[in-house]
């Protein structure tokens, strides 16, 4: 084979032309394999997938959250209007005597609910044995 292109025989020049395609091509399989083994870089491609994944799914989740929340609120807000109502005017005065007097004194209300809770489980566990 001659090295100066104009002296090339047909046969020649198709050959050339076939050695330089099968480089190209050996060239594009070993990045495809080299690509292929690189285990970190397509484990933080996979954690990036995944995590965008994650965000959408916690977006979605929080956003129907807050909406039932929202319709909780609603329903406990008219709950209480309707229970009001019904409640006579002497037991509305107490119950907002005994909020006002438990404000005052949370500390004291949080240990007689504990008290309370202690006696209701005590009697329980006894019940339970018998």
């Amino acid at each position: 084979m001659s090295d100066v292109a104009g002296s090339r025989t047909p046969e020649e020049q198709a050959l050339a032309e076939e050695i330089e395609r099968t480089r190209e091509h050996l060239g594009e399989t070993v990045e495809a394999l080299t690509a292929k083994a690189d285990v970190k870089a397509r484990a933080e491609r996979r954690a990036t997938e995944v995590k965008a994944s994650l965000r959408g799914k916690a977006g979605a989740a929080k956003d129907k959250v807050t909406e039932q929340a929202g319709e909780l609120r609603e329903g406990a807000a008219a709950t209480t209007a309707r229970a009001k109502q019904m409640t006579p005017a002497p037991v509305q005065r107490s119950a907002g005597r005994a909020v006002v007097i438990v404000r005052g004194h949370r500390g004291k209300a949080a240990a007689g609910a504990l008290a309370a809770a202690v006696v209701i489980l005590a009697w329980l566990a006894v019940r339970r044995r018998r």
